[in-house]
């Protein structure tokens, strides 16, 4: 009689792979992860807002500042500009482009404001010199009044100021 060679059990417990225990343990694990990342994203986006906000202010300002640098001295006066939410300036400010304008810019001269034609400079006062200040506020939309927008307190408006010289 032929003798029959036993044939081998599979054994299935010394199989490779992960158990239910430690799937979910590793599951746990990433989720936990994942929620603390989440947490961080309010923070992570008020700041590139901010941080948007003071660099295309500080573009709008350099523009400006600019601009009264190329114009007659005569010509210089208090003004309130429009831009959008690039920079670009908006030369039509109609109720139906209130909302492209996202950045009021108020220019203020010393000349305006004081009433006089000159300006102090460490100590000096000079006629060839004129104080320029530009506050850029962020107002979407226009959703508040300029006297509300235009306010040192306002912690959407960054303010600039430089001297510019008389063009001879």
């Amino acid at each position: 009689m032929s003798k029959k060679s036993p044939q081998k059990i599979k054994n299935y417990a010394t199989d490779d792979g992960f158990s239910l225990v430690e799937v979910v343990i590793a599951v746990g694990v990433a989720a936990f992860a994942l929620v603390a990342l989440l947490g961080l994203l309010p923070s992570g986006l008020k700041t590139f807002k901010s941080t948007m906000n003071t660099a295309v202010g500080s573009q709008i300002a350099q523009r400006v500042f600019n601009d009264m640098q190329i114009a007659n001295w005569s010509d210089l006066t208090n003004t309130i500009r429009y831009f959008d939410e690039q920079g670009n300036e908006l030369t039509n400010t109609t109720s139906s482009n209130a909302l492209n304008c996202i950045y009021w810019v108020q220019v203020t001269t010393t000349n305006a404001a004081t009433g006089t034609n000159s300006t102090q400079f460490l100590g000096n006062t000079s006629t060839n010199l004129m104080t320029i200040t530009v506050m850029v506020a962020n107002n979407p939309g226009g959703g508040q009044a300029a006297s509300a927008v235009f306010n040192s307190t306002n912690p959407n408006t960054l303010t600039y100021t430089t001297l510019i010289g008389r063009n001879k």
